[in-house]
């Protein structure tokens, strides 16, 4: 597998993956509601966080509806959208470490995705949905072994509050409360020089 400069476009665009032969780590990072991480294209988000040279796998939902539309023909749905994720991580044998990080509605589907696919950690940042939390409620009362879950949420923000703290009981998850950056986590997260912290050291692959 060779490494590619940028991440390359799948699925009408709602994909982009970049692959790194070298690495050992694989994120899934999903957008916000506007298809966008806070207004930041991918490739600023991946050297802003310190993840460019990571196998990074960028997903966006274009109906901002939970995936129940998928992403495309050939992913219509949630499950065919869930199937890609597990065939995309056996795809890529060389991975031993799979992490999920997202924003606002990528925040929800983070959560979603990270407990589904049991990754190591899942960053969610200001995640946001009524449908969304509640079903995440139910789904994580039940731990699935593994997984670590960051929620980072401003207290500026009451919707913000209330979707946190609706799943405070969840095994595994660890809650971060803000007094400030409202519902734009990710671009306080790096103001504050918080966000590049965060993210593991990079992991070569084993000879």
């Amino acid at each position: 597998m060779s490494d590619k400069p940028s991440p390359g476009q799948k699925h009408g665009g709602n994909i982009a993956i970049l692959s790194r032969s070298n690495c050992a780590q694989l994120f899934f990072v999903y957008a916000g509601g506007l298809g966008m991480i806070e207004g930041m294209g991918p490739m600023a988000f991946l050297q802003k966080s310190g993840i460019s040279d990571r196998n990074v796998a960028f997903v966006r939902d274009p109906n901002t509806y939970y995936f129940e539309h998928g992403v495309s023909e050939e992913l219509p749905d949630l499950d065919a959208v869930l199937d890609w994720h597990q065939r995309h991580i056996a795809a890529n044998p060389h991975v031993t470490e799979v992490y999920c990080i997202g924003n606002s509605f990528g925040g929800w589907s983070a959560l979603f995705f990270g407990y589904m696919l049991a990754v190591r950690r899942v960053w969610a940042l200001a995640p946001a949905g009524t449908w969304g939390r509640d079903l995440l409620r139910d789904l994580m009362a039940e731990p699935n072994g593994v997984t670590q879950y960051d929620l980072y949420y401003s207290n500026q923000e009451p919707k913000d509050v209330r979707f946190a703290e609706a799943l405070c009981d969840a095994p595994g998850l660890t809650l971060h409360r803000r007094d400030a950056f409202g519902h734009m986590m990710i671009r306080g997260l790096l103001q504050s020089g918080e966000l590049p912290r965060l993210m593991p050291r990079f992991l070569p692959v084993s000879a």
